[in-house]
């Protein structure tokens, strides 16, 4: 190179102590090109080899979103001949749907079962995600694979309404990675057992009044005593039941104000009853969540769960305890 042999003749000029000005300013720029180009190389590396580092505990996919892996297990449903689902999975406030349809757009492993993934923003206007964060996902049937939906698939349970309950299950879980986590769906047929058991009694007290019911409504209770709930001033709280969901964000400052609450401030939810999975019935399972940042040091999302007893009067949950 053109560097190192000029430099070589000024050293050897040097050393017979015959240098020009010219060579002497041949030397200290040859000396400043060489120091500068081992400078930059070996910190470059030493940039990249960080940043390789912090990617490595990131999701690789998308570095800047929380990823979840659901699982569906197909084995215990496998006498449905399910073909499209839909799932719904909640974090951190945000509410998410997805249509797996197993002809067109899944991919069913050796031991019966799909992995599919959901990516949720780590932060957003309400909270960001933290560990210990609660969380939950639902899997519904709409379709089986003999092409008949939900409103002529029995799965052993009627109704006068000629309504039926499809297979469907929830889970929950609490989140120990900023980054992902994974939860899995049908592991047991548990929460549809009991869904149809409740069915089932209830239908053979129904009232006219019931089966043309058109709303059904949900109220989430949450006690003033709660752990810091009476100083947030920017909280959501969410309801789902049959696939379908509703978020309310509320300044609870003001709401103890404005109705002079005392002890409970009550969250109230109105759906339609008729949902693409069919109508909302007693039996179903539902969530009811509260996100906020400054919620608890432990959690920032708490959620809790139960099976739908009223269609004539609000259906209360407890959330925030």
């Amino acid at each position: 190179m053109p560097h190192n042999r000029d430099y070589s003749m000024s050293i050897t000029n040097f050393s017979h102590c015959s240098m020009s000005k010219n060579n002497f300013f041949i030397i200290v720029l040859s000396i400043f090109v060489i120091s500068f180009s081992s400078t930059f190389y070996y910190g470059a590396n030493d940039v990249f080899g960080k940043t390789n580092n912090i990617n490595d505990n990131k999701n690789d996919e998308n570095p800047e979103k929380f990823k979840l892996n659901v699982g569906i297990n197909l084995i215990n449903i496998k006498d449905q001949n399910p073909q499209i689902f839909k799932l719904i999975a909640f974090i951190n406030g945000e509410i998410q749907s997805k249509i797996i349809d197993l002809k067109k757009n899944a991919t069913i492993s050796k031991d019966s079962k799909i992995i599919t993934p959901f990516y949720f923003d780590t932060s957003n206007d309400i909270s960001e995600i933290n560990v210990g964060d609660e969380y939950f996902v639902c899997g519904y049937v709409l379709k089986n694979d003999d092409n008949n939906n939900t409103n002529q698939k029995s799965n052993g349970v009627n109704s006068s309404s000629n309504a039926q309950l499809m297979p469907y299950d929830c889970n929950e879980g609490g989140i120990v990675s900023t980054t992902k986590d994974s939860i899995g769906l049908f592991s047991t047929m548990n929460k549809f057992i009991e869904s149809s058991s409740i069915y089932q009694a209830r239908s053979k007290t129904s009232t006219l009044a019931d089966i043309n019911n058109k709303e059904v409504k949900i109220t989430l209770l949450n006690p003033l005593d709660a752990k810091k709930i009476k100083d947030l001033d920017n909280v959501q709280f969410t309801a789902m039941v049959k696939g379908e969901y509703q978020i309310k964000k509320i300044n609870i400052n003001d709401e103890i104000k404005k109705n002079k609450i005392k002890d409970t401030l009550k969250v109230p939810f109105v759906f339609n009853s008729n949902t693409d999975i069919g109508p909302i019935q007693t039996g179903d399972y539902y969530f009811g969540c509260i996100t906020a940042n400054d919620y608890w040091s432990k959690e920032h999302s708490e959620c809790e769960k139960r099976f739908i007893q009223h269609l004539d009067k609000s259906n209360d949950l407890p959330v925030a305890h």
